[in-house]
């Protein structure tokens, strides 16, 4: 009698999250001058199969997204627009993902001699927080390509659309207001030395 046995070792990986890209190009805060489409590069991060890059018109709040295997891709966008951008890894063998840093540039598609700064990148109250009622810290942060630029701010606050002016050509990056319970929205204003302007978008938080 012959006997024939047969088996088969199956190895089990557990699985491993992704490692977090770091972005090289483009630079933070620095100007693009790409005629037809902006080269986004970054390093390769551990443990990664895909990546998504994601791209936000800091006007208009466009979102443009798209995958890829590598760590670099091409896209066409619209010209003289603040950008910012980010790359998310994601690893097949887990729902878990890794964030890059979120750098901006702009894409004057021509050498410009000043640009606006980005828009006022909101610290705190975030969109749909909620604070207790009292004395109150607004503060932001703003950068610019034009390095050697200055900065004033015009914050508004109110509880309908954020069209109410309560502090202008401000230096400080931070605004202390006293508020009673209630929905507020609030934007702030970032102006340069040469007369360019942007801003934030309209942030809304609850006091309670």
């Amino acid at each position: 009698m012959i006997t024939i046995s047969c088996s088969k070792t199956y190895e089990f990986r557990a699985p491993v999250d992704p490692g977090a890209a770091t972005l090289s190009k483009p630079a933070n805060n620095s100007q693009c001058l790409e005629v037809d489409k902006v080269k986004f590069e970054w390093n390769k991060s551990d443990n990664t199969d895909t990546y998504t890059i994601t791209i936000i018109d800091l006007i208009s709040s466009t979102t443009v997204t798209q995958n890829t295997s590598t760590n670099t891709v091409e896209i066409t966008l619209p010209k003289g627009r603040p950008y910012s951008w980010q790359i998310t890894s994601k690893n097949e063998s887990t729902s878990k993902t890794a964030k890059s840093e979120v750098w901006k540039f702009y894409l004057s598609g021509a050498a410009d001699s000043n640009h606006a700064p980005f828009p006022a990148e909101i610290i705190a109250p975030k969109n749909e927080t909620t604070v207790s009622a009292g004395s109150i810290e607004l503060s932001w942060k703003v950068s610019d390509v034009d390095v050697g630029d200055t900065h004033k701010f015009d914050v508004k606050l109110d509880k309908t659309n954020a069209t109410t002016v309560i502090s202008t050509d401000q230096a400080d990056t931070k605004k202390t207001v006293t508020l009673t319970a209630g929905v507020y929205y609030w934007r702030v204003v970032a102006k340069d030395n040469n007369g360019n302007h942007s801003e934030s978008g309209v942030y809304k938080f609850t006091v309670q």
